[in-house]
């Protein structure tokens, strides 16, 4: 049995608590897990291009780690990749970073949306209430499943930061990261087109047919699935075995790709 050493990465937007119920999985299989949160040790949200200094202050360095990033933290992990350096790096349900140059918080879609729910004072609310509006986006991301229980959706958004309009405007300089060993977990439909772009790039990919939430909401299964992706990358094992039910989709050949 290949044992990992993990660093599990949050979005800016969420707390890192919200990877420990799939850290805890992951530490049951044997794995040594970090779960950095800067916003523990931070009274106000640093930029975007100072996140990973914070993180880097967080974490030991332990050798070939693999740096696992979900939702906008998959720029975060890229540039992490290259700083520690990394054995691999795992996308869960976020944005498929550039190979190399500037990466931004969100995508400019998701970016024109939220400006649509800036106070006036350029203050957005907290991520959890960004899709209060919108029942199919709050099911997509597992916000109305989180709310039927009262007492561990409370503990969820307790602590999410308010962010400022502005503070989305800032890029990180990615260094070439393309030659680390990437793979893509998809978890809920909104990433439809970042998984199309991991297999675009040869990556493996897997499909968990859940929600945004899912680290959060079905823990044993994401560790299985990041799991299996790990084994893969780092020997070539066949990465099915322990992600059931989910399915892994081989990447596309050079003339298939779209």
């Amino acid at each position: 049995m290949v044992s990992f050493n993990f660093i599990l990465v949050a979005g800016p937007l969420v707390r890192a608590s919200s990877w420990e119920p799939a850290a805890g999985a992951l530490r049951a299989a044997g794995c040594h897990v970090q779960v950095p949160d800067v916003l523990a040790h931070h009274p106000s949200p640093p930029s975007w291009g100072a996140w990973n200094s914070r993180l880097l202050e967080q974490v030991s360095r332990d050798p070939d780690p693999i740096v696992v990033g979900h939702s906008s933290a998959s720029a975060l992990v890229a540039d992490l990749a290259t700083r520690l350096p990394a054995r691999a790096v795992i996308i869960v349900d976020g944005d498929v970073p550039p190979p190399k140059g500037a990466a931004f918080p969100v995508r400019p879609a998701l970016h024109d949306f939220i400006k649509g729910l800036a106070a006036a004072d350029g203050m957005l609310p907290i991520w959890s209430e960004w899709f209060a509006a919108d029942k199919g986006r709050a099911s997509l991301v597992g916000i109305d499943v989180m709310a039927r229980d009262a007492a561990a959706f409370a503990r969820f958004e307790d602590g999410l930061p308010r962010m400022h309009i502005g503070w989305f405007d800032e890029a990180i300089e990615l260094a070439d990261w393309d030659h680390i060993p990437a793979g893509f977990i998809q978890t809920s439909a909104i990433y439809d087109h970042a998984i199309a772009e991991a297999q675009r790039r040869g990556w493996s990919v897997v499909n968990l047919h859940g929600t945004h939430l899912h680290p959060t909401l079905q823990p044993e299964e994401t560790a299985n699935a990041i799991l299996a992706m790990s084994r893969q990358l780092v020997t070539g094992a066949n990465p099915a075995v322990d992600a059931s039910p989910a399915f892994f989709v081989r990447p596309k050949l050079q003339d298939e790709a779209s």
